[in-house]
């Protein structure tokens, strides 16, 4: 008997060793890891201040949510980190995170942005992604939905009896064209100055010109474009502001094809035709009298 008891209790003990490596092994087992992926859902990825942003996260958690979050990192190297709400996990589940976020680009410094999240789940494993947008000038963005816009261009213009200016723009490339230049630029020039019978200093469609008892060019154009004006009572001042999604959306054709103008307005116009360009004019100053008349307009037009 007394040789036995020492083996009977080597063998307690290594009973004991392995049910308490198998404890300790179970303690310590991790449910695979978990997976994230961070991706915006529109636009081409190039944003002006105060776009929307729609970015989706999916996460496949095994291991379940505990928290999350999201932020920006800016081009300086600044960033912001935003925690999940609190219902997050509630629009998907605790195991399959699918949840769509917005945010806007405003105030935000131009250049490329991080966009990334953050999410750790029930055992503690930790899981992180990234994206990245850029936001561009006022004008060259809107996520890429919408035509960008040519440069802000400032120009003088002169009605029939005005011997400096003349009266004939192609805002396709900021040119205004003398009526000797007019008919081999025809297919350019969309936006004309006049007065004829308009009742004062006016925008003029190439196409009304004759109808308003004016030439258009010399020699007359044989083909000259359509244009349509409209009074914007409540439009932009600042055209350096004005941003590419906003044209596409504020804008709306009218049926005028001449509009009289006055200093420290703003009109929008809409090419006819299968162009159909939009843009915003503003009338920076306006002087004359009778048929010689000065404007200097600045213009925004689509690309």
């Amino acid at each position: 008997m007394n040789k036995k008891l020492p083996y009977f209790s080597i063998f307690v003990i290594l009973i004991s060793v392995v049910f308490l490596t198998s404890c300790v092994s179970n303690d310590n087992a991790k449910p695979p890891a978990p997976t994230v992926e961070i991706t915006i859902i529109n636009g081409d990825g190039n944003f002006e201040r105060s776009d929307l942003i729609t970015y989706v996260i999916k996460a496949s958690l095994p291991g379940g949510f505990k928290q999350g979050s999201s932020g920006v990192i800016q081009p300086s190297g600044v960033g912001s980190n935003t925690p999940f709400p609190a219902d997050v996990a509630l629009r998907g589940d605790t195991t399959i995170l699918d949840t769509m976020f917005l945010i806007l680009a405003r105030g935000a410094a131009m250049g490329t942005h991080r966009l990334f999240v953050d999410i750790t789940d029930e055992s503690n494993q930790n899981v992180s992604s990234e994206t990245s947008y850029t936001v561009v000038p006022t004008g060259q963005g809107g996520g890429g939905t919408v035509p960008l816009l040519r440069g802000k261009a400032t120009v003088d213009l002169g009605t029939e009896g005005n011997n400096m200016w003349s009266s004939y723009l192609a805002s396709i490339n900021g040119t205004v064209y003398q009526s000797g230049d007019v008919k081999a630029n025809q297919a350019n020039i969309d936006i004309t100055f006049g007065v004829g019978n308009t009742g004062g200093p006016s925008l003029i469609s190439p196409d009304q010109r004759s109808i308003v008892g004016l030439t258009a060019g010399n020699p007359v154009m044989d083909a000259p474009r359509t244009t349509f004006f409209k009074l914007e009572e409540n439009g932009p001042t600042d055209l350096n502001l004005v941003r590419a999604i906003e044209v596409a959306n504020d804008i709306t054709a009218s049926s005028n094809k001449n509009i009289q103008i006055t200093a420290n307005t703003t009109y929008s116009f809409v090419q006819g035709g299968t162009s159909g360009k939009k843009g915003y004019i503003r009338v920076l100053n306006l002087s004359g009298s009778g048929t010689d008349y000065t404007a200097q307009i600045e213009f925004i037009v689509q690309q």
